[in-house]
């Protein structure tokens, strides 16, 4: 299945120049528009933003529809809202695609066509791929993402509409949207400063001129659903636990205090820790395979255990 995928890919990426393909995936899109949309969704902006467009990031565009909506079709014959179908496309796809996650990518944005043929993705690359996957079967999505305002880095994830509400999903993460590992960090953003705001890919500019940070595509601020999402945090400090084995992310069961937990593994994504909420200023102690670790609780503090 993974070589016929990654021939029909390559078959698919050929001929047709930027402006002829644009012309024809919007034609093969326009059977999805309006009273024959399969959800019910007949919003001629949602279709025009978030079901039509070809690409999400600057990525190279690529005909990924012949590819991805047979499959699509089948993993979602049975569900019932968009939504529904958008978590089972996240769950089942990327065995049938036989991508992974890795930042061993070729580039963050890679085409899903690219990222089919190396196998590979980071979470940039994999929510184009679940965005492509979610638009061939109708469903209005789309590509979010900020940088961490309290930590290192940044991180991209997709979001679908359903019953008339933007719902999260992490591309490559089996969970629900109210789940999501990210959510505490990304309640942290602010638009007080735009380098820290959370921005939702779109296909035309909005009046703002609004892009999305680190890409220059259009955009638009979501920072406030996001904070309005976000559940009290305990009273404590947050901070991370990771593990590392020979320079790579390893799963391992740990205690503090008595309480279990798991260190991500390697195919989760580099942002995603462990996190715990901790008095701050007290010292803790880790054991980890029969061995101890003890740092300082402060806030957002990160430690990558060494084994």
């Amino acid at each position: 299945m993974r070589r016929l995928l990654t021939l029909l890919a390559a078959l698919c990426a050929l001929t047709l120049g930027a402006q002829d393909l644009a012309t024809s995936h919007r034609a093969a899109m326009e059977a999805l528009a309006g009273k024959a949309n399969p959800w019910g969704i007949d919003d001629p902006v949602l279709f025009r933003e978030y079901i039509a467009p070809l690409t999400s990031l600057g990525e190279t565009p690529v005909d990924w529809l012949p590819v991805l909506r047979p499959i699509a079709q089948e993993l979602t014959v049975c569900a019932k809202t968009p939504l529904e179908a958008a978590m089972r496309l996240n769950r089942d796809l990327w065995k049938r695609i036989g991508v992974i996650y890795s930042t061993k990518r070729d580039k963050p944005n890679q085409d899903p066509l690219h990222s089919m043929r190396i196998g590979m993705a980071s979470c940039s690359g994999l929510s184009i791929l679940l965005v492509d996957a979610c638009r061939s079967v109708g469903i209005p999505a789309r590509v979010v993402g900020c940088r961490w305002r309290n930590k290192p880095g940044n991180h991209t994830w997709v979001e679908v509409w359903s019953a008339g509400e933007w719902y999260p999903l992490g591309a490559f993460e089996d969970c629900p949207p109210d789940k999501l590992w990210f959510l505490a960090d990304a309640a942290e953003a602010t638009d007080d400063d735009p380098c820290y705001a959370i921005y939702a890919a779109r296909a035309t500019p909005n009046a703002a001129g609004t892009v999305f940070y680190g890409w220059g595509v259009p955009a638009e601020r979501v920072t406030d659903r996001y904070a309005r999402k976000a559940t009290p945090a305990a009273e404590g400090v947050r901070v991370h636990i990771a593990a590392e084995r020979d320079g790579a992310r390893v799963a391992v069961p740990f205690t503090v205090d008595g309480k279990r937990y798991v260190t991500p593994g390697p195919l989760q994504d580099l942002n995603d820790y462990t996190t715990l909420t901790l008095p701050p200023g007290t010292t803790f102690t880790i054991h980890m395979e029969g061995r101890t670790f003890t740092h300082r609780a402060e806030a957002n503090a990160i430690f990558v255990e060494q084994l």
